[in-house]
């Protein structure tokens, strides 16, 4: 793994939104559009922290905070900016936030054939809790619900 020191990771700007479509359009096979970014800027329960390289945005980590529990809805970097310590920075940083806030347990759902991202959040103490069959589509796959307690 290559890393970039001069990544900084910081609360999404509504300017971010074209780049965050974007990097969704590269990375999911059903992309969140620049309204469904809309609605999460307008919203009190839903963040997104963004990973940039200088002024470039190279990544984010969208999720949902209700009393003591995260979401994550979705992390994504680019594809040239993979393996070079982005998604690192942006967990360190969620999860900095989330102690902050008083969050006592962190949740997502990966894809089974998502090695990289299944390792970097086992690498953080997630833990596979269960199987949600046919969660994904596009191509229709299953699930690995995973969990981080504090």
């Amino acid at each position: 793994m290559l890393s970039q020191p001069n990544i900084t990771v910081t609360p999404f700007e509504r300017e971010d939104i074209p780049a965050l479509a974007e990097i969704e359009r590269e990375e999911f096979s059903i992309p969140f559009k620049e309204k469904d970014f809309e609605d999460l800027y307008n919203t009190s329960y839903s963040y997104v922290l963004v990973a940039r390289q200088g002024e470039a945005v190279v990544g984010y980590v969208s999720f949902n905070i209700i009393i003591d529990e995260c979401s994550i809805i979705n992390f994504a970097t680019k594809n040239e900016f993979k393996r070079q310590g982005v998604g690192k920075k942006l967990m360190d940083t969620l999860i900095s936030h989330c102690k902050g806030c008083g969050v006592r347990k962190v949740f997502l759902e990966v894809r089974v054939s998502n090695a990289p991202a299944i390792a970097l959040y086992e690498k953080y103490g997630f833990e596979g809790v269960g199987i949600s069959k046919n969660h994904f589509s596009a191509p229709r796959e299953d699930a690995i619900l995973m969990n981080l307690e504090f």
